[in-house]
């Protein structure tokens, strides 16, 4: 008995394409998360290689040819969801800039008070 009565392979293999591109999505998806994740925990280092595989994925998602109307909506659904947790992935390398620049300004201001201490240190021997 053919259970596939109906279903051409084209059928088969567009339903393979759109379950390809929404478990991608899906693997877009968390891999973003798991990025928020390792930046929170200032791990950069697990962070770049989150990005270079997320990028991985992004350009098989985008590179392929023929993407239905449903599997675009789906990915349409998770790019939104991805651009939400970049925009708070920036806020958290914003804040991280900001402070290592604070620390920066101490570790010079440090520097330069020791410096005019030693000089004077020095005058006064």
């Amino acid at each position: 008995m053919d259970f596939n009565q109906g279903t051409s392979s084209k059928d088969i293999n567009e339903s393979e394409s759109i379950l390809d591109i929404q478990t991608q999505a899906d693997q877009l998806l968390d891999l973003t998360q798991a990025m928020l994740t390792t930046a929170t925990a200032d791990d950069w280092d697990a962070f770049e290689l989150l990005e270079q595989q997320r990028s991985a994925i992004l350009e098989m998602v985008f590179s392929s040819q023929a993407i239905d109307e449903s599997a675009k909506l789906y990915l349409t659904t998770v790019i939104k969801e991805i651009q939400l947790i970049d925009k708070a992935i920036t806020n958290l390398i914003i804040e991280q800039r900001d402070q290592a620049a604070k620390e920066l300004r101490h570790l010079r201001h440090a520097r330069e008070s020791d410096k005019a201490y030693r000089i004077e240190a020095d005058n006064s021997e």
